[in-house]
């Protein structure tokens, strides 16, 4: 029997899904062009996205977007499954499935550290009102992004989920190295979290 964070992301994959592939596209244009209003979204800045798996939100409205505007655009690419570290490489030329079969760079440019980029689109399973982000369970945007907890001023980049709003929940039992978001975009608009003090 599943429990706790297992049966709750089987739950939200089986809502994303639910979707049907028009109102898939439809929402998914809806939350991209809320990113794409942020100041962050800005030509010069460098921006982290991903290539959507399977039910995700679709990202490819940004990628056209970000490349119009002369965004400098990153993808993670897992570099070592047993340390579950990412790398931020550049999102230029040919592409080759990586880990897990996610499509990713062939890693010709130099990668960015994590604590340079501007903005990271993150994706998600599930996401509460206080921006607690339930992922795939790996652990890689958790460890990648570990180094915010530890800072009072900057933090680094801002952290932005992009999701259906399927995907909200109420509550996420978040573990203290779980990742916070800073705001999360769905085809409803735009929400800030606040910083949680766990």
């Amino acid at each position: 029997m599943k429990t706790g964070k297992t049966a709750l992301r089987s739950e939200l994959r089986a809502r994303r899904r639910a979707l049907t592939p028009e109102e898939r596209a439809a929402r998914s244009r809806a939350a991209a062009l809320v990113i794409t209003r942020l100041p962050r979204f800005a030509a010069g800045s460098t921006v982290a996205i991903y290539v959507p798996m399977h039910s995700e939100l679709d990202t490819s409205l940004l990628i056209a977007s970000a490349r119009r505007r002369g965004i400098r655009l990153f993808l993670p690419v897992v570099v070592d499954r047993r340390r579950r570290a990412l790398r931020f490489y550049p999102l230029d030329g040919q592409m080759r499935p990586g880990a897990y079969g996610i499509p990713e760079p062939r890693r010709a440019g130099r990668p960015v550290g994590a604590r340079w980029l501007n903005l990271v689109v993150v994706p998600l399973v599930g996401i509460d009102r206080h921006g607690h982000r339930l992922g795939m369970g790996g652990g890689y945007y958790d460890r990648a992004f570990a180094f915010r907890a530890r800072r009072r001023t900057w933090r680094g980049p801002r952290l932005i989920g992009i999701a259906f709003d399927c995907q909200c929940v109420e509550a996420i039992q978040a573990e203290r190295w779980d990742l916070q978001l800073d705001a999360l975009a769905t085809e409803s608009g735009l929400t800030t979290f606040a910083r949680a003090h766990r």
